[in-house]
């Protein structure tokens, strides 16, 4: 008999292959498809899977509902969670490991597209790129397009030298940037091979021109860009985060934009998702995208690939290298 997996990822229901995958290794998938669970939370996913007649052994899910506390005390059956991304702050960790749930990521899969996207961001925000779109399609040619700001030769600050702080410094050499970091762990051979300089939180944002958050959400990076925080930033110098919302706190970046206290800021994450109306809208120096920093063709099928083995390896009792808990 055939073990069932839950599919609770829109990315990866749009990869045939990744099905495929799943039931050559003889495990069922049972898609709830994003348009019958638009705008679902986690008490939604918990009256769903307790009306399944079988419940199946597994969740194959992105990044959009959380499980905790609440999924495992009233639901019966979950025994692995394989995540079709590479973040995990939606899960609560402790809550699955007390339930002896096992749960697994894909690490290291989609950061080149991430930093692509951080400098589509950069670029977007600091040429004014999407104004002089809207602008020819309104007919008025560059009529009211103010002039954007030189990219090359700024200084570039970097909250968080993992593996998208890395391409997005990589990328940066291009640009002839002064490259800063923010990071807890320093790595030698970063600052020998391309010459970025590690400091203090305090001195990344008072000297870029540029601050990119692509360090994780965790409980020291909540809100790591306050109010303090943005106000400590250069009047002419630009925001853009590509990692998690709630790293940035809103209110007082809408706050800091209507200002003027800095020039502008590009966000594709946000502290709640979707993001269907905020203060942010009516601000002209922000540039909003819908959390798809890693939505690239190829990695989206290389992440639901890998998702797919995880998942298959779980229900096969086999060890998965990017286990979490």
């Amino acid at each position: 008999m055939a073990k069932k997996a839950l599919i609770v990822s829109f990315s990866f229901e749009q990869e045939p292959e990744a099905f495929e995958a799943l039931r050559e290794r003889g495990v069922e998938p049972i898609l709830l498809a994003e348009s019958e669970r638009k705008g679902w939370g986690q008490q939604e996913l918990i009256d769903y899977w307790n009306a399944l007649p079988e419940k199946p052994e597994g969740i194959l899910m992105g990044a959009d509902i959380e499980i905790g506390a609440p999924f495992t005390e009233q639901c019966e059956g979950l025994r692995y969670i394989s995540l079709n991304c590479a973040g995990c702050d939606h899960l609560d960790l402790p809550a699955l490991e007390r339930a002896g749930i096992v749960a697994c990521n894909v690490p290291r899969q989609n950061f080149d597209a991430v930093a692509d996207f951080a400098w589509g961001q950069i670029l977007s925000l600091m040429r004014r790129i999407p104004q002089g779109d809207q602008n020819i399609r309104a007919g008025r040619w560059c009529e009211g397009v103010a002039r954007g700001c030189a990219v090359s030769r700024k200084t570039l600050g970097i909250l968080g030298l993992g593996a998208i702080g890395q391409g997005v410094m990589r990328r940066a050499q291009g640009f002839e940037m002064d490259v800063l970091a923010y990071d807890p762990y320093e790595n030698a051979e970063l600052v020998e091979k391309y010459g970025v300089r590690y400091l203090p939180l305090q001195e990344v944002l008072t000297q870029s021109d540029i601050v990119v958050i692509t360090c994780p959400l965790t409980d020291e990076t909540h809100h790591l860009m306050n109010e303090e925080s943005l106000r400590s930033m250069k009047p002419q110098a630009f925001l853009v985060n590509c990692s998690r919302g709630p790293i940035v706190d809103t209110k007082a970046l809408a706050k800091i934009l209507r200002e003027g206290k800095i020039a502008g800021a590009a966000l594709d994450v946000y502290e709640e998702e979707p993001l269907l109306e905020s203060e942010l809208f009516s601000l002209p120096n922000t540039v909003l995208t819908p959390h798809m920093a890693g939505l690239a063709d190829r990695e989206i099928h290389n992440v639901a690939m890998q998702s797919a083995y995880n998942m298959a390896d779980l229900l096969e009792g086999k060890e998965v290298k990017s286990r979490l808990i």
